[in-house]
């Protein structure tokens, strides 16, 4: 269905009404304050688990997010918090894709992860970004493009030839902050100058890290130096899924990938939600992996004990650890979307907060996992886990919308900074704090399951509502 830019296809009022139908334990804060539900969001105890399985998964996270904080410059003490508080308080947000703080998506979701962070004193705040996107997402949006002081800034001084095909985990140049204006020529106005004094200098082997690095130090400036700030991406979630590739102890070797039944049946678990109310929401667009050349992602396609292209790309790897842990380590894969949760939430049992799409695609994933798993008693402790576990995903990203231009909110003395963005917010009900859910009331996804939901073909009570 092809929609008009601005176009709504369903009211705000009933996309909030779904998902408090969706997610009865939400309906409590429909009048509450916002700052009420952050706290709720981030109140996450894990307790000790006896599932051999969950508790493998949530070591290999902790020592895989220690070893990325070590290598972030974090001293010894700052790595221990980030390895105990993931496992004490295991909240992931997963919402905003790997842009610049900055940028009004992630600026306003992180600045909601901060009004929960600081509601439990929490001393580490933990995200992931997803960098399996390309450098423009649609028009001036995306990774490689900021507004500052009404001005459309080309981050990385790319041509549109350089942007369009590739991904920003590509390693295939090096990426540079040069802050092109492209709406106004000559100097730098003062906001630019101020970035571009901020940003590290030099040059770093892919956007992605070029983005991290900035990140960083966007934090201390501006968030809360108080609260040390960790970024993953898919990069590191590689890392994290061939550690498990690597242990002969993990459950995603021994069951994902070297029983390959298992594999098939979680793929042909997938392709049946197309019967059902809940299509178009989740989908096999590549199996377990993209080819990756030169930092373009190519679909892949488990046929038998091997992942294979189909288009004129020629990627074989075999569906096996080793075969599969080279091919990561030389960068020719990497994990998709299914495999990252599988290994950052649903194995280590993490809450993972998210947007329009994830509220509903994430628990598909779960139950497709989980509806694979009940074929096997070997699998019998950890489907009981799972079914135990308590908001496993929540919406969590653009619960705050602003027009305002993050930057220049952020350098304008009269509005205070984070601490009166975090208090104007925070006294706000989720209806006026979340502006007009665009990307929810355009999205003709969220227009079909409104309406299937009316007309009782989808409910809280459906069978792939299980696990949510």
């Amino acid at each position: 269905m092809e929609i008009s830019i601005n176009e709504e296809l369903v009211s705000k009022s009933e996309v909030l009404a779904l998902i408090f139908q969706l997610f009865p334990w939400a309906r409590q804060f429909e009048h509450a304050q916002l700052s009420d539900y952050a706290k709720s969001v981030f109140a996450a105890n894990a307790e000790q688990s006896e599932c051999a399985p969950r508790s493998q998964a949530m070591s290999l996270l902790g020592s895989l997010i220690g070893r990325v904080a070590q290598r972030r410059g974090f001293s010894t003490a700052q790595v221990s918090r980030f390895e105990r508080e993931i496992q004490a308080s295991p909240v992931l947000q997963t919402g905003p894709h790997l842009h610049l703080l900055i940028e009004p998506d992630a600026f306003y979701t992180h600045l909601f992860s901060l009004m929960g962070l600081r509601s439990h004193g929490r001393a580490c705040y933990i995200s992931y970004a997803c960098s399996t996107v390309k450098f423009v997402e649609r028009g001036r949006k995306g990774p490689a493009w900021l507004q500052i002081d009404g001005d459309a800034v080309n981050v990385f001084g790319l041509s549109r030839s350089k942007m369009i095909p590739y991904s920003i985990l590509g390693r295939n140049s090096c990426y540079g902050f040069q802050l092109q204006n492209v709406d106004r020529h000559g100097p730098d106005s003062e906001p630019l100058s101020c970035l571009r004094e901020i940003l590290p200098a030099g040059e770093f082997p892919s956007a992605a890290e070029a983005i991290k690095a900035a990140n960083l130090s966007l934090w201390k400036r501006y968030f809360d130096s108080r609260i040390d700030f960790l970024q993953l991406d898919d990069g590191d979630v590689a890392d994290l899924v061939r550690d498990h590739l690597c242990d002969g102890r993990s459950w995603l070797r021994n069951r994902l990938i070297e029983d390959q039944a298992f594999a098939a049946r979680l793929l042909l678990r997938i392709d049946r939600l197309a019967e059902t109310a809940w299509r178009g929401w989740l989908k096999n667009s590549t199996h377990f992996f993209w080819g990756c050349i030169d930092g373009r992602l190519i679909p892949l396609w488990l046929d038998g004990a091997v992942l294979q292209s189909n288009g004129a790309e020629d990627i074989r790897v075999e569906f096996s650890p080793a075969s599969l842990v080279e091919a990561l380590e030389t960068g020719r894969i990497v994990p998709n979307l299914l495999l990252m949760f599988i290994v950052t939430s649903i194995l280590p049992g993490v809450r993972v907060l998210g947007g329009s799409r994830h509220t509903i695609y994430y628990p598909l994933m779960r139950w497709a996992f989980c509806e694979a798993l009940r074929s096997n008693d070997r699998d019998a402790q950890l489907l009981s886990t799972l079914s135990k576990d308590e908001r496993p995903g929540v919406w969590g990203h653009r619960v705050i919308s602003s027009p305002c231009e993050p930057f220049s909110l952020l350098n304008t003395p009269d509005q205070g900074g984070i601490p009166t963005l975090l208090d104007r917010f925070g006294q706000m009900r989720i209806p006026d704090a979340s502006g007009p859910l665009s990307s929810f009331t355009q999205d003709p996804l969220w227009a079909a399951l409104a309406a299937a939901y009316s007309a009782g073909k989808a409910s809280g009570n459906s069978p792939q509502w299980a696990f949510s």
